[in-house]
């Protein structure tokens, strides 16, 4: 009983050290692993090196350790500054307790979880994961593998190689193995699933095909062979085995390898077909057989490659889907890709023949390509018909577009990459036509379906004749015709396609060419809102802004009988657009307008995020209401002009920036203009603002402004439009304009008239009435300012009218003393007589003295005192009379 006790006494004490210790070990050797980690990577590689954190348990596979690094990245230096080498979300190791405490890491299993690779070579030749530091010295490190099992999840691998535009990628690679490594020759059971793409030269050969690889390897890593003893690959569904093995070399490998279908049925072709291409592949009967082999035998190194073999056979096959009308018939392939030497450059790839009949439209192929890295050469050859509605009808083309045409062709060219990027057509054999005929694409990239009546090409080694095409979209017509200069290069070196061509339509509406809102896709259902009795009316779809196509370098002389832009008609529109690193130059473009016309010459631009123009145009004879409604950025420039009955001439510079449908950005736009009109009146009742200056004045009425040979020039620029002063006649009347407005209607101008004193109302008329006819005449107008301010349609008006009836007031009194001196030196020469009239003139002269003094202190003084001052004037000189003569003046 005792001894029970002492057991379980003790066997519970060792129980909490223990678990003491598996909480605690983690703590202690958190920080040396971490630090090991990083020293041993960072000190053998050229790269950069980051972990996150390091986490160790003893809990999950005791008596195991289980290391788990969190977010560890390898990011390259130069010359691939920018790659990634390696990133991995987690790695997490198993190892012994006992080597843990030992300092040594042997690794007895480990997993990768969502994690990403990528080699790239570039046209040096040099690769990104060659960043080990060469060291003389052997380097020992506490890290070795004695796996026994392993799991990939989630990997994506890529494969770049930038001399022949190779791009390989292995996407969701899901990957485990079984054995014992700790042995030197072992059997590794694998299980493998992955999404193959091959692209090259940006031809896309295999696009996310499912791969999946379940094999036994022999693995004798003493020798460093892996032999496949049992294997099956499945590439989409296409079934393959292999035989033979492949064993690294000090610099390389080694193949011998035999690949075969073990089924030999047509369906194994189409399952070559990645799957969103090729539905229903389970229940499509076939007829024919087909046959895939090949072998990869010999070394992989720096100078060379393993010689290989690919051959697939098919001869008189057919296939048709349940869900379909019509049936592929007649089909033969003979395909080959051979290298008998090992030199890269000697790979050849013929396609020997293809034929296929699609109800009675026959199409057969014959291509081949040779000498691929130094100087590609291509062989090529196609005849036959197509009719593009029978193809779907045919095959289950996963397109959500309405797709139609008659494709006819009898094609054959020879030619090399050199030629073709020096331009040497003589070296090109090129002879053979090509047509479409009933074309209907119905995309995104349209509003409304664009159809291709006809269309015409004739090749020849210069250049590719387009004969004829004729094209309509919505209300829109086009014939074209012309020459493409370049289309090899466009077709296999993406070079840009030069031609040059002449467009005749008889009605273009640019509305037809805009593209639809780029947002929701169909397929993308949204959540379904509840319904409410609340009508809303239909948005307008969005647009993406209207592209000059980069890869374009042409000129294009048009014809068109009316082109509809915007809210615009033009009419006998006629030009030569030449387009050009995704600009199109406008030269002499006319077009008859608003009853005159309009030449532009200029450009617009769409290279950049935001559309941009810079034009001058030419008005001739354009009739003012028209134009300058219509016209948004004409209306902004002058809104005045809206009122004005009759024709314009003018020249118009501007720049600016584009809205998305290639209409002025309103307050982007810059420039000047200058224009003359002709045979024009004004419509004053039409303007609030000529309304309101009729009303300042008596009488006044700028319905019979004179127009004639009325000339103006503005500059405008961030919004705002400045006048430079002009003067325009009313009757005998001169108006000086000067000042400025903006595109948002604000306005601020000054109109300095010359009015006769009628017009300044009954205060002025009682003024001039005081003055004697003669005086009247010498007072014919009078200068006022108006002060022009708020917007075109509420004007505020503010005038300088009780200045000019000051000034008025003044100029009376002058007068009115002067005729009373005048008076009153008479009256003094009689009263004296002749005898005294030398006195008389000398007091005459004094008094007109004093009235002079005094007319020049009234001028200093408001109105009413001049009035009481020529009462006083009055009462002085009756008073001098009083005492000269000792009468009273009466």
């Amino acid at each position: 009983m005792k001894i029970t006790k002492k057991i379980l006494k003790w066997s519970g004490i060792t129980l909490v050290v223990l678990i003491l210790a598996m909480i605690a070990i983690p703590f202690l050797f958190k920080g040396t692993i971490k630090d090991k980690v990083m020293e041993a990577v960072n000190k053998n590689i050229k790269a950069t090196a980051s972990l996150q954190d390091v986490h160790i348990s003893l809990f999950r596979n005791f008596p195991k350790v289980q290391l788990r690094l969190d977010n560890f990245v390898i990011a390259n230096k130069e010359p691939f500054v920018g790659d990634t080498l390696f990133k991995a979300e987690t790695i997490t190791a198993k190892v012994s307790l006992s080597d843990l405490f030992a300092g040594k890491y042997n690794i007895l299993g480990f997993t990768l979880k969502n994690a990403v690779a990528n080699i790239h070579l570039n046209k040096e030749g040099q690769g990104n994961y060659d960043i080990a530091i060469p060291s003389e010295e052997e380097e020992t490190t506490p890290f070795k593998m004695k796996i026994e099992q392993y799991n990939i999840e989630n990997l994506d691998f890529t494969f770049k190689m930038d001399d022949g535009d190779l791009l390989l990628r292995v996407d969701d690679i899901n990957h485990s193995g079984k054995g014992n490594f700790a042995d030197q020759v072992l059997d590794l059971n694998t299980h493998t699933k992955a999404n193959i793409t091959l692209a090259m030269a940006k031809s896309t050969f295999m696009k996310a095909v499912p791969v999946t690889l379940e094999a036994i390897l022999g693995i004798d890593l003493n020798q460093q062979k892996y032999t496949f003893k049992k294997n099956k690959a499945t590439v989409n569904r296409l079934d393959l085995v292999f035989d033979g093995y492949l064993q690294l070399l000090e610099k390389g490998q080694h193949y011998d390898l035999t690949f075969s279908t073990p089924t030999n049925s047509f369906q194994n072709f189409l399952a070559l077909i990645p799957e969103q291409y090729s539905k229903e592949i389970a229940d499509v009967k076939t007829t024919g057989q087909l046959t895939l082999k090949g072998f990869v035998k010999g070394d992989m190194t720096d100078e060379k490659i393993p010689t290989f073999a690919l051959e697939m056979y098919a001869d008189n096959a057919s296939f048709q889907y349940p869900s379909l009308p019509k049936a592929v018939r007649d089909i033969t392939i003979d395909l080959k890709a051979t290298n008998s030497t090992g030199i890269t450059n000697d790979t050849k790839v013929n396609l020997n023949k293809f034929t296929m009949t699609i109800d009675r439209d026959h199409f057969e192929a014959r291509a081949a390509a040779s000498n691929l890295i130094k100087n590609p050469f291509i062989d090529l050859a196609l005849k036959g018909t197509i009719n593009l509605a029978s193809l779907k009808q045919a095959y289950p083309i996963s397109i959500d577009k309405k797709l139609a045409g008659i494709l006819r062709m009898d094609i054959a060219t020879q030619l090399d990459m050199q030629s073709v990027e020096h331009k040497q057509y003589q070296n090109i054999k090129a002879n053979g036509n090509f047509s479409l005929s009933q074309f209907v694409y119905a995309g995104e990239e349209f509003v409304k379906p664009f159809h291709i009546d006809l269309m015409q090409l004739t090749f020849n080694p210069s250049h590719i004749a387009l004969s004829q095409f004729t094209a309509r979209t919505g209300d829109t017509d086009l014939k074209l015709k012309g020459t493409i200069d370049n289309l090899y290069g466009f077709a296999f070196k993406k070079e840009t396609l030069k031609g040059k061509f002449e467009l005749n339509s008889n009605k273009i509406v640019v509305n037809d060419f805009m593209q639809p809102d780029s947002g929701d896709k169909p397929a993308e259902k949204k959540a379904e809102k509840p319904k409410s009795d609340t009508k809303t009316s239909p948005k307008t779809p969005a647009t993406e802004s209207i592209k000059v196509p980069k890869f374009l370098d042409c000129s294009l002389s048009a014809k068109a009988g009316t082109v509809l832009y915007d809210n615009l008609k033009l009419a006998n529109v006629s030009g030569v657009l030449v387009i050009k690193d995704e600009k199109v130059r406008l030269e002499n473009l006319r077009s008859d307008i608003f009853g005159g016309n309009i030449a532009v010459s200029g450009g617009v631009s769409t290279k950049e995020a935001t559309p941009t123009f810079d034009v001058d145009l030419n008005l001739n004879k354009l009739n003012i209401p028209d134009a300058f409604s219509q016209i948004t950025m004409l209306e902004k420039i002058a809104p005045i002009a809206k009122v004005i009955q009759g024709k314009i001439n003018s020249t118009i510079n501007v720049k600016g920036k584009l809205k998305q449908d290639l209409t002025p950005e309103i307050n982007s736009i810059s420039g000047d203009l200058i224009a003359a009109l002709l045979d024009s009146k004004v419509n004053a009742q039409a303007s609030p603002l000529l309304s309101s200056l009729n009303s300042e004045f008596a009488g006044l009425n700028l319905s019979a402004l004179n127009l004639k040979d009325l000339k103006a020039a503005v500059d405008f620029e961030d919004g705002r439009v400045k006048i430079k002063p002009f003067t325009i006649k009313y009757n005998d009347i001169a108006i000086e304009v000067a000042g400025q407005h903006g595109f948002d209607q604000t306005m601020k101008y000054d109109l300095k008239l010359n009015l006769p004193p009628k017009m300044l109302g009954k205060e002025a008329e009682t003024l001039i009435a005081k003055l004697t006819p003669a005086e009247q005449k010498k007072i014919q107008t009078l200068p006022v300012t108006a002060t022009i301010g708020g917007t075109f349609k509420k004007p505020t008006i503010n005038t300088d009218m009780k200045t000019a009836l000051k000034d008025l007031a003044t100029q009376v009194a002058r007068s009115q003393m002067n005729n009373l001196a005048g008076k009153g030196a008479d009256a003094l020469t009689k009263t004296l007589g002749g005898a005294a009239s030398g006195t008389a003139k000398e007091i005459s002269g004094a008094v007109s003295g004093m009235i002079k003094n005094r007319d020049s202190t009234a001028t200093k003084i408001k109105e009413k005192a001049k009035e009481e001052a020529k009462k006083e004037a009055k009462k002085q000189i009756g008073n001098f009379l009083q005492g000269l003569g000792g009468k009273k003046n009466e």
